[in-house]
């Protein structure tokens, strides 16, 4: 049997005033209620980033998760270039690093690709997306993964060895294993349909009328989250124990 893992969530932003309104979990606790479903023993380091509260040592946790922001990876913001740098120390280490969304797109920047505003508009709402190369922790199999999204942000450019595994026509970089120890994701596995009907309540959404309507285009579709988050947990247990392996 595996060791049980201990995941730091890098928290890039809590979501508090919407997490109340659909049911009152908040945002570390929606990761813990993934994870948990699939492995009971997995535990938990919340380091809230945004707030300036980062960890002390890469090595406080095995592994790491980076979760969403509304903020932009290039924005001149003190937190966002701290966490940069320990997204860089994370990779010299080796240490397994997830992303997601904002995560995602910190992570691409970090390692040598590129961010920016689309000119697409909005991602928004359940996206279907194409396998397009499989790993061996990408396990159970599956052709396509239907995640949903929130982002005005995309990757435009991956660091050399950077391989797509998974794609739409809206986002071509939408799931990216950037090396050996760095996964994520441009779509929100933890989101649900109503956590997306709450942002757009939202003053920035207003009168934005064409997004709900992406999200009602969704329907009752029920996203494949359990099966990513079940694909996260094999990769983090295959990176670490490539990790340990390594020589010293």
């Amino acid at each position: 049997m595996t060791k049980p893992l201990h995941i730091g969530l890098l928290l890039c932003h809590s979501f508090e005033d919407i997490l109340d309104k659909v049911g009152g979990l908040n945002y570390s606790a929606m990761f813990r209620q993934q994870f948990l479903a699939i492995d009971s023993r997995i535990t938990f380091s919340d380091f809230s980033v945004h707030e300036g509260h980062f960890p002390e040592t890469v090595d406080q946790c095995d592994v790491w998760l980076v979760n969403g922001s509304p903020c932009g990876v290039y924005e001149d913001i003190e937190w966002i270039h701290t966490l940069g740098n320990f997204i860089k120390q994370l990779d010299a280490a080796n240490k397994p690093t997830f992303g997601i969304c904002f995560g995602h797109q910190l992570m691409a920047q970090v390692l040598g690709g590129k961010v920016e505003l689309s000119h697409k508009g909005f991602g928004i709402g359940l996206t279907h997306n194409k396998v397009t190369n499989e790993t061996s922790y990408m396990q159970p199999k599956a052709p396509n993964i239907d995640i949903i999204a929130f982002h005005q942000d995309q990757v435009v450019q991956l660091t050399a060895g950077a391989k797509v595994l998974a794609t739409n026509d809206f986002c071509p970089n939408f799931m990216v294993q950037h090396n050996p120890h760095m996964l994520s994701i441009q779509g929100h596995p933890e989101f649900t349909k109503q956590i997306i009907e709450g942002l757009l309540t939202l003053q920035p959404y207003n009168n934005c009328p064409d997004l709900r309507a992406k999200v009602m285009a969704t329907g009752n579709t029920t996203p494949d989250a359990a099966l990513l988050f079940q694909w996260v947990i094999n990769f983090y247990q295959q990176a670490l124990s490539e990790t340990r392996s390594l020589p010293h």
